[in-house]
């Protein structure tokens, strides 16, 4: 696994979900990458070997000599990257010698990946653009991200709406402008005197972004109706707290956190942009809205405040949804069929 990062998001999650599932099934996975970093400490906390490899910037020989050096001492089948960089990094390093797969986890990066291997598409969104930027069809399998499944830790949904009980709206991911925080607060503004519900923020809370939402808070009079919660590791306990999860992202491949919800047989409120549509079904396990549309927004959050009996309806169409197309035996299985076919194609070479 090829990947740089120095955050926490959802790539850094994909990667380390993807190895420890695949250590489970069998395989020896390794890990190229930054190890000053999160997903560093996580994997060499899970046993996973590993190298540490900077990767300044893209031109960078010296951590493509380091990375071929480690493939060959450690043996590797396949060396696996992850977005652009860990992808270039993989294809300089391989050279002619390994199979490389690329996992795409944007709608909008392509540049780095190469015309002759595979390119995992995390949702149909991200395969569309890789399409239409002229990759072949054959060559970009659709595999959607997958979580594990709570099952019986699943925590039940809260009661009924009432005066003393406001809904509870979460919003969980990276504190970015990307994730539509604003959105989410312009609406809650829009909602005063219409429904009681609260806001809360569950994600690092010390990027710039973060402090810009604690002001804009502020600004829009919602102090005592908004939490930030920060970087949670408890997520079950967190959802059991929660009526209805936000997802009003101005750009997204497709979200880990909304598949996290659908487990946990929440229903999101997203945007109609990128893989979103791909897990919720609008209407059915969730509710869709336009881009940067506060007020659209608003009107959903209303429409399930006062209909418990919806609400609960598409929360348990989301457990359904989760359970038959995003669970993570179904992500582990169809990406080993991936290098499977890789391999296969390599020795027939």
């Amino acid at each position: 696994m090829v990947a740089h990062s120095h955050v926490l998001g959802g790539i850094e999650r994909h990667v380390l979900a993807l190895s420890n599932a695949l250590a489970r099934g069998g395989h020896r996975v390794a890990y190229a990458g930054p190890l000053n970093s999160w997903l560093g400490d996580q994997m060499t906390s899970a046993g996973h070997a590993h190298i540490h490899l900077p990767m300044h910037g893209m031109y960078d020989p010296l951590s493509a000599w380091r990375l071929r050096s480690f493939a060959r001492s450690w043996k590797a089948d396949i060396l696996h990257g992850h977005g652009q960089r860990g992808t270039r990094y993989a294809r300089w390093a391989a050279a002619t010698r390994w199979p490389v797969i690329a996992t795409a986890h944007s709608t909008t990066a392509w540049k780095w990946f190469g015309p002759n291997h595979p390119i995992i598409a995390v949702s149909g969104a991200v395969r569309d653009m890789l399409l239409t930027q002229g990759f072949a069809a054959d060559n970009v399998p659709l595999v959607h991200l997958g979580v594990p499944d709570a099952g019986a830790a699943a925590p039940p949904a809260p009661g009924p709406i009432r005066n003393e009980r406001p809904l509870m709206l979460g919003m969980l991911g990276r504190m970015e402008p990307v994730k539509g925080h604003d959105i989410a607060l312009q609406a809650l503004r829009l909602l005063s005197g219409r429904v009681p519900a609260r806001l809360v923020f569950i994600g690092a809370d010390t990027t710039d972004w973060a402090q810009r939402m604690r002001a804009l808070t502020a600004e829009l009079g919602l102090g005592h109706l908004v939490e930030f919660w920060g970087q949670r590791s408890d997520i079950q306990e967190v959802f059991g707290r929660m009526d209805v999860m936000l997802l009003p992202s101005r750009r997204e491949a497709l979200s880990l956190s909304l598949i996290e919800g659908a487990a946990a047989g929440r229903p999101t409120i997203g945007a109609r942009v990128g893989g979103i549509p791909e897990v919720i079904e609008d209407g059915l396990s969730g509710l869709l809205v336009p881009r940067e549309d506060p007020a659209a927004l608003a009107d959903a959050i209303a429409r399930l405040a006062q209909d418990d009996a919806e609400r609960l309806r598409m929360g348990a169409e989301a457990r359904s949804r989760f359970e038959t197309g995003f669970r993570e035996e179904i992500m582990l299985e169809r990406t080993v069929t991936c290098y499977d076919r890789l391999l296969e194609r390599e020795a027939v070479r």
